[in-house]
């Protein structure tokens, strides 16, 4: 619960800086990209919701040439949701297993992970896949713990893409802003 609630928060945020910078109601702009979320949580794929992220994006006034470019990019690149549910999940396999990991580890292993995250493919478990060596290399995690990691994430996959491809709309209304032609 703490990654779905961590996540919405995320997503607060970012469409309210989102809003402000591209002069947009902020709340309506977020209930616009729902059905992107919703098939984001269900297909558990960021790649795959493209269309449906697509076409909400176009509803919150993006223009066809930003969306059509932002939005296939940062389904690949933009992996916030995923991230956030790999550091919960990561914390609380810490947790069950009385690992005590020092604030400069758990930081160190954040930003690389966040660097593999960039990297990953928008595919079903890829941001995991990139930061599966990462477990055991930064955060000294047994073979064991990073296998129930890896379980506890594929298990609950549904928030991460739908995080990932809600936020893709935020971009896409702050590029638009900046780099859009003016109607």
């Amino acid at each position: 619960a703490t990654g779905v609630i961590l996540s919405i928060i995320f997503l607060f945020i970012q469409y309210g800086i989102a809003g402000t910078l591209a002069r947009k109601n902020p709340f309506k702009a977020l209930w616009n990209m729902f059905p992107a979320y919703l098939t984001g949580f269900s297909i558990c794929s960021s790649s795959a919701v493209i269309p449906v992220t697509h076409r909400c994006t176009l509803q919150n006034g993006v223009s066809e040439e930003i969306a059509g470019f932002v939005i296939p990019l940062c389904a690949n690149v933009h992996m916030c949701g995923s991230t956030i549910k790999l550091a919960v999940t990561t914390v609380a396999v810490c947790f069950m297993s009385g690992l005590d990991i020092s604030f400069a580890m758990y930081a160190n292993f954040l930003l690389l992970q966040a660097i593999a995250a960039v990297a990953a493919p928008g595919v079903m478990g890829g941001v995991l896949m990139a930061s599966v060596g990462l477990l055991e290399s930064v955060l000294g995690f047994t073979p064991e713990q990073a296998g129930l990691v890896m379980t506890i994430y594929l298990a609950l996959d549904g928030y991460g893409p739908a995080c990932n491809v809600t936020g893709d709309g935020a971009i896409a209304l702050v590029i638009d802003r900046y780099f859009g032609r003016k109607k």
